[in-house]
């Protein structure tokens, strides 16, 4: 009998780390990244690149009309404005989290850098009216300058981030 149970509850741990990811390794943050020229991008305003192994991406959310956006750049000062998100995102397979509605539940939880402090200068195309708010597919240009990030847990990361540029991202569409 205590045989069965010390069976039972092997297994339930095995079982339970599976599901919790108990056995994934913490993904280590490289020194630098480098991430590939062209980007993809939807919503309201969300562009990401990533690079070339899958293995790191970076994003950048922002509101378009809390920020006011409009053809005319605008320059935001990154982790002081309400309505501007710069993360990277680094772990495996790291693009399916970008503009997808499938997630895959065994897809262990990838390590988050949140920008600190630098700037976003953000453009958006012309937005056709006409057409229904769902399908109204524009493009932004957002140009990253001096980004500095930190960890979850608030301590800084030395990854940062000189120049990166998102050019005509198209966007305004919605996943699924």
């Amino acid at each position: 009998m205590i045989v069965v149970a010390g069976l039972v509850a092997i297994l339930g741990y095995f079982f339970a780390a599976r599901k919790t990811n108990v056995f994934s390794p913490t993904p280590k943050v490289p020194a630098s990244i480098a991430f590939q020229e062209t980007g993809g991008g939807c919503s309201n305003i969300f562009v990401y690149k990533i690079n070339s192994d899958d293995t790191a991406g970076i994003s950048v959310g922002a509101t378009k009309e809390k920020l006011n956006l409009s053809t005319m750049e605008k320059t935001f000062e990154i982790g002081k404005t309400d309505g501007l998100n710069v993360e990277i995102r680094i772990g495996d397979k790291i693009k399916m989290l970008y503009c997808n509605d499938a997630v895959d539940p065994d897809k262990p939880e990838p390590k988050m850098l949140i920008g600190k402090s630098g700037k976003a200068i953000i453009s958006i195309s012309k937005i056709d009216e006409s057409q229904p708010v769902w399908n109204r597919n524009y493009t932004a240009t957002v140009i990253l300058k001096d980004v500095h990030f930190i960890e979850e847990n608030g301590n800084n990361s030395d990854i940062t981030v000189d120049e990166l540029i998102f050019k005509d991202i198209r966007v305004g569409w919605l996943p699924g």
